[in-house]
């Protein structure tokens, strides 16, 4: 029989017995301790739950069975001490709370003094592997307004919420497991982070602590773990200015970890609570971080530079692109102003820029100066006297693609023209997209030689280029 149960029948009973003489010492005695009991549940339940706000499934089950608990001891109190006001029969072994917290023997968390444990580090590091067996049984959940997604099983779940000074994102798991993630404006004031660590460590007690080395982490993650990580260090922190601690409480059976950081810019503190004997649910945090999925093109804040005074452009950006099919890499943008196509938009640094003029249109080639000229991407101008609806038969003459390799993978996208050939030792794959924008009709070009080089990054670059442009 649960705890809930088990209050209710005691409930039934005591008003059965309500008629009946007054309970013995001993009776008196364990309903003051029941009452005691669930009085305390409630109170240290409700400091923890008030901190939180949100996690109302689990308060609803809990606080009706602590509730139940404090009831059934009052209702006994009521109907045996009551009948009997002799002050000598209560029992003398009550104490206050203050002393069964420190029967717990734990001590309250400092991340200032925490110094590396290798006994426990050890044990912290020695967690679940998952593969993509693992990753293929689990959600996919948005988080952060639908900026980054992340794995975690199905019975699992999240809440958010928007406070003044930053964003928190609360994940809950059946077996009491808690996760705290906090994210700040870039701006944020150390103390304020500081303050915030204090409030989300604050109910936990530890009697063994240690800080994890970064490094450490990566490398025991990159030996044991059989999945590919999108990030090239595979979790997603700044490297340099990144805290991380453990601690464990035997006393209460809980595992703590803390992770001060920067995710993708933004300051970070994110708290995971674990029960200490359920080392199957560890592994959520690193799953968590290190198969992390973010929207394309993302713009790293506080990255973007002055403003330039003619176009009210930033001078610079740093952005997060994909690279294959779940890669990431961080990249450097800066203002490109084309006067002749009267647009700007942004190119990574160091991109090599070549002016083409074709009969019908002038082309603006971008290349990497460190792959191979035959991978490239582009931007042009159609003419005035445009044929557009011989664009695909114009385009592909003009770059001398076999009109053979014309695949129709347009998606229902007027004018997009893509090629592919495997055949006669070539292997090469692209597309034409003719576009208008602003009354002027313009074109992008991506194409790749697989030979020395994986198409799909330009791809990226391409689509980012477009995406930032503006026609002034």
């Amino acid at each position: 029989m649960n705890n809930r149960n088990r209050h209710e029948e005691e409930l039934r009973y005591i008003m059965q017995q309500r008629e009946k003489v007054k309970a013995s010492k001993d009776a008196r005695d364990k309903s003051l301790l029941a009452f005691q009991d669930g009085l305390k549940d409630i109170s240290n339940r409700s400091k923890k739950e008030l901190k939180r706000k949100k996690l109302r499934q689990r308060v609803i089950g809990s606080v009706a069975t602590v509730v139940a608990a404090g009831i059934a001891g009052l209702l006994i109190i009521n109907f045996t001490v009551l009948q009997d006001d002799t002050q000598d029969d209560l029992p003398t072994h009550i104490v206050p709370d203050v002393v069964d917290d420190e029967k717990k023997g734990g001590e309250s968390i400092d991340l200032q003094h925490t110094e590396e444990n290798p006994d426990l580090l050890l044990k912290i590091l020695e967690r679940p592997t998952f593969d993509f067996d693992d990753l293929n049984a689990m959600n996919t959940t948005s988080i952060y307004n639908d900026t980054f997604s992340v794995y975690l099983p199905r019975d699992w779940f999240v809440e958010e919420e928007q406070e003044e000074e930053f964003y928190s994102v609360h994940v809950n798991g059946p077996a009491s497991e808690e996760l705290n993630l906090l994210l700040f404006d870039v701006n944020a004031e150390e103390e304020l982070i500081e303050e915030k660590i204090q409030e989300l460590t604050a109910d936990f007690t530890q009697t063994g602590e240690t800080t994890v080395p970064l490094d450490l982490l990566i490398n025991e993650m990159r030996m044991n773990f059989q999945v590919s990580f999108p990030f090239r260090e595979v979790l997603p922190f700044d490297q340099e200015n990144t805290r991380m601690y453990a601690f464990i409480d035997d006393d209460t059976g809980r595992f703590l970890e803390v992770y001060v950081s920067q995710l993708f810019g933004h300051p970070m503190i994110y708290t995971a609570d674990f029960p200490l004997d359920d080392k199957e649910s560890w592994s959520i945090s690193w799953l968590i971080f290190s198969q992390m999925r973010v929207g394309m093109p993302y713009i790293f804040p506080g990255s973007e530079g002055d403003i330039h005074q003619e176009y009210q452009r930033p001078l610079e950006q740093t952005v997060l692109l994909q690279v294959g099919a779940i890669g990431f890499e961080e990249v450097q943008l800066e203002l490109y102003v084309n006067e002749e196509a009267g647009i700007t938009s942004y190119l990574p640094k160091d991109t090599k820029i070549e002016r083409i003029e074709h009969d019908y249109f002038i082309e603006w080639r971008f290349s990497d100066p460190a792959v191979s000229a035959n991978s490239f991407y582009s931007f042009g101008k159609l003419k005035d006297g445009f044929p557009i609806e011989q664009g695909k038969e114009i385009m592909f003459d003009a770059f001398n693609i076999d009109l053979s390799y014309h695949e129709d993978l347009g998606g229902g996208i007027p004018h997009h023209y893509a090629y592919y050939s495997g055949m006669d030792e070539e292997f090469i794959d692209g597309y034409f997209e003719l576009f208008e924008l602003s009354g002027e009709w313009f074109y992008k070009h991506k194409h790749a030689d697989r030979e020395d080089y994986n198409g799909g990054v330009f791809m990226q670059r391409l689509d980012t280029f477009i995406g930032s442009l503006e026609k002034y």
